[in-house]
């Protein structure tokens, strides 16, 4: 028979070793990290400026790095007609704070409509003498695309101001220098479009890349749809130019629905036509 104190021993050996199972089975293995997810990187899609639509044509580059508009390679007399359209734009459009365009509009008419006239009937002669009988046909046709093109609605907003500062030098001038200034008014007027169809063409850009983060194949293009080239106005003639001597009848003189046949090239249009904004 063990004695008390062997019994004792192996008694403490025996909890000492329960304990220690116990110790074990209660203590948790430890388990990985789990994998952080990926980082969310915030992605938003870029707009078209000022509001423009998307999948919008704009016009293409010409040599000369600014993108073709019906106002290029225009002489004098019909860059002051020109520029006569667009503050005629300018009056029906701009609202608000741009109020005085209209106002200024009216004035213009008034202040120089000597100058005005010999300028419309210079533009008269140079397209008699390019269209020929064609001649009204050619010049209502680029001044349909004139108008749309200062009517862009996404550039009313900054061209407003330009028109405004525009017609206050205009108004300021002795009409002898209206024909000087009309070439500098005209590229000053058409700025803020060339602005606009630049930051289009990096707005699709910009597209591209944020579609290609997604993994597709993206082709960068300049215009969805490029416009064709508007036509260009005819070059200047002589005040006495008479086309094969016969008397010379300028196009706006013309018979209204008479049959004309004019080869000119075709631009999408909207129809407009010069207004006379009268004075509340």
């Amino acid at each position: 028979m063990p004695s008390r104190t062997g019994v004792r021993r192996n008694y403490r050996i025996a909890s000492i070793a329960v304990l220690a199972l116990i110790a074990g089975c209660s203590t948790p293995a430890k388990k990985a990290p789990p994998t952080p997810p990926p980082p969310v990187v915030p992605t938003i899609k870029p707009l078209p400026p000022m509001g423009a639509v998307e999948e919008m044509s704009i016009p293409e580059v010409g040599d000369d790095g600014e993108y073709l508009t019906p106002n290029r390679g225009v002489t004098a007399n019909t860059a002051l007609w020109h520029v006569r359209m667009a503050l005629n734009v300018a009056a029906l459009s701009c609202h608000g704070v741009h109020e005085p365009a209209r106002i200024q509009y009216n004035q213009i008419l008034h202040v120089h409509e000597a100058a005005l006239r010999e300028a419309n009937a210079a533009v008269d002669r140079n397209y008699l003498a390019a269209y020929g009988t064609g001649g009204l046909k050619a010049r209502e046709l680029l001044n349909t695309v004139v108008y749309n093109f200062f009517a862009l609605p996404p550039v009313t907003k900054s061209f407003c101001p330009v028109a405004i500062e525009v017609g206050t030098k205009i108004l300021a001038m002795p009409s002898s220098q209206l024909l000087a200034y009309a070439p500098e008014a005209l590229t000053a007027l058409e700025k803020p479009f060339q602005d606009f169809y630049q930051a289009y063409a990096d707005y699709l850009r910009r597209l591209a890349e944020w579609q290609s983060r997604f993994g597709g194949t993206v082709t960068v293009v300049v215009s969805p749809t490029p416009l064709p080239p508007p036509p260009m106005a005819p070059r200047e003639v002589t005040p006495g130019f008479t086309p094969n001597g016969a008397p010379m009848t300028p196009p706006s003189a013309m018979m209204p629905g008479a049959p004309v046949r004019v080869e000119v090239p075709t631009f999408p249009l909207t129809p407009m036509r010069e207004t006379f904004v009268p004075v509340k």
